[in-house]
């Protein structure tokens, strides 16, 4: 397997300094040859910290990835733990059909430190390049266990089994040296998809707000009617209940027929179901569900949607598309995931 690390940067290559921990550049070759000499290498400059990262690096990942496409067999980027759930999101958008595998690792820990988490990470995503058995998509491999990325969310930001899927369980765990796979849960490959040569649109306002209870309902009524984003990702209440407020209803109804607008539980397992209670229920139900998505891969459909045809229904028409595996792999009888 012909193989391309990309070193994006995070906390896996930092180094103490006189502020804290920084990306160091070089850092990291001499491990990296280690652990895979045939292995080829680009490193970003400047290196980023996890804060950092944001629409246009998933472009830059993305291009990066598809102008070498022919080029190998199989990806590896090392990023920061804290935003690596969104460009996982990201890629998986973009890069539905390139059917190879991409991989996103990182570390809770820098691997000059003893025990890091680091060179852990990096065996276990080299090995599952070495040997894909079939796996030709977009994951994330931490703390021996693969994730597929459109699914994945970091819950822990102290151990190192940071991530998982909420409504799901791992595609495979790394242990004694080999790989064990629930291959049936693998995606197959597109057939007639090319890799996505458009990029997110990184210069969409995206605006995701989280209710809480007592927060300004007639604030954020009023915050969204006089400076409207180009898509909302609301996080309301249990099943998707938004507070019965004819202010916040009306500017939600409003901005719906305008730009899309997507309704997601704050709970993280379970799917959200509007509509289900009375309270909240917009008059044409106009908002898009977004049922069992993560805030990351919601998040990052938005973005890439509203490069997608010239109005409201067509983004929305794309946004409810499963691209890959984004809406999860729910049983259509209960809506509860198959794991």
């Amino acid at each position: 397997m012909s193989i391309l690390v990309i070193y994006a940067g995070g906390t896996i290559g930092m180094q103490p300094g006189p502020a804290g921990l920084a990306p160091v550049p070089g850092a990291l070759t001499e491990r990296l040859q280690q652990l895979a000499p045939d292995a080829d290498l680009i490193e970003y400059t400047p290196l980023l910290d996890s804060s950092a990262m944001g629409p246009a690096h998933w472009n830059r990942i993305a291009t990066d990835i598809i102008g070498r496409g022919y080029e190998y067999d199989g990806f590896l980027v090392l990023h920061g733990t804290d935003t690596l759930a969104w460009t996982a999101s990201a890629l998986s958008m973009l890069l539905r059909g390139l059917n190879k595998p991409v991989l996103l690792t990182g570390a809770m820990r820098p691997w000059f430190e003893p025990g890091s988490d680091a060179p852990g990470n990096v065996k276990a995503a080299l090995a599952l390049l070495g040997r894909p058995e079939g796996f030709a998509e977009v994951g994330v491999v931490m703390a021996n266990q693969l994730w597929r990325g459109c699914r994945v969310r970091k819950l822990d930001c102290d151990d190192d089994d940071a991530f998982a899927a909420p409504n799901e369980l791992p595609l495979g765990r790394f242990a004694a040296g080999g790989w064990e796979f629930a291959l049936a849960r693998f995606r197959l490959p597109a057939k007639g998809v090319s890799p996505d040569v458009l990029p997110v649109n990184d210069a969409a306002r995206v605006l995701h707000v989280q209710l809480a209870p007592g927060f300004s309902v007639e604030w954020l009524a009023d915050a969204l009617r006089n400076a409207a984003p180009d898509a909302l990702l609301l996080q309301s209440f249990g099943s998707g209940n938004v507070p019965a407020h004819p202010d916040l209803l009306s500017v939600l109804a409003d901005l719906a027929v305008r730009i899309p607008v997507v309704n997601l539980s704050i709970c993280p397992r379970g799917t959200a179901r509007p509509g289900l209670y009375a309270a909240g229920v917009l008059a044409d139900g106009a908002m898009l569900d977004g049922g069992q998505m993560t805030p990351e891969a919601a998040l990052t459909k938005l973005y890439a949607v509203l490069r997608e045809g010239h109005g409201v229904e067509a983004r929305a028409r794309a946004f409810v598309e499963d691209w890959c595996g984004e809406h999860g792999e729910a049983d259509s009888t209960t809506g509860r995931a198959v794991v």
